[in-house]
């Protein structure tokens, strides 16, 4: 099996990025952004910002907004994107590691990180970082995939390790990583979506081949807990399943 680079992955999915179902979908962006509660005089930060979706969301509600990605393909996709759309301030893009913000202390009254710290390599790092530059009383929202309990982790981990270097993550561990990292007032909410097309998601995941049917054969060969907690569904040219996101608020102290 070819051997590609993270640089080479995230650059084979810039163009094809927003096709996939979870990151287009209304409902779930809508989710999120209510969790934020965006208001007009913050200055925000949206971490990984991709093709700037959420960073475009935030732009129509607050001053400014800068997005940060290490994809400099991502950027520019999102800096075309953006010329398409009717926003309030114009985002300001820089390609920078979230491990290494070069921004001042206490700058952003908001932060954002819509699936993206399961890529940082050192999460302590980076959620260290994220302290730093958070105004105090400031809000820093992260949303992630989870397995849906603790019974499948195994499994996922097993899915996921094929298509990408990443960490898994549970709701307690992120919960203890927001509480470890000084932050207050921590809340967590579930966000389930439905009947999601494992087609579409290796097909705008930038896979090999090999991988990808390795990928649906780990579902459709799993037990069938794994089958009935996924409320999996099964075609002639697909399978779906129920994906549980959940989104983490914490304000610094």
């Amino acid at each position: 099996m070819k051997v590609i680079n993270q640089s080479e992955i995230w650059s084979r999915r810039a163009k094809i990025y927003d096709n996939l179902e979870w990151v287009r979908k209304k409902k779930f962006l809508d989710f999120f952004i209510e969790q934020c509660n965006p208001q007009e005089d913050f200055i925000a930060l949206d971490i990984g910002s991709g093709t700037g979706i959420v960073t475009r969301e935030l732009a129509k509600r607050v001053k400014k907004v800068i997005g940060i990605d290490l994809s400099k393909d991502m950027i520019i996709e999102a800096i075309k994107k953006d010329n398409c759309e009717n926003l309030n301030v114009k985002p300001i893009y820089v390609q920078m590691d979230a491990q290494e913000m070069g921004f001042l202390d206490c700058t952003f009254d908001l932060i954002t990180a819509r699936m993206v710290f399961h890529h940082i390599e050192n999460v302590k790092k980076g959620l260290k970082e994220v302290y730093r530059v958070l105004k105090r009383g400031g809000k820093f929202v992260l949303c992630e995939g989870v397995p849906p309990d603790y019974k499948v982790r195994k499994r996922y981990e097993e899915i996921f390790a094929l298509k990408e270097k990443r960490h898994t993550f549970s709701e307690a561990e992120l919960i203890n990583l927001f509480y470890w990292m000084g932050f207050k007032n921590i809340t967590l909410k579930p966000f389930f979506m439905e009947q999601v097309s494992l087609v579409n998601w290796l097909k705008n995941s930038a896979v090999e081949s090999e991988v990808a049917e390795r990928i649906l054969e780990l579902h459709l060969n799993a037990d069938e807990y794994f089958k009935k907690v996924y409320r999996m569904t099964v075609s002639d040219e697909d399978i779906f399943i129920d994906w549980k996101f959940v989104v983490v608020i914490g304000e610094k102290k």
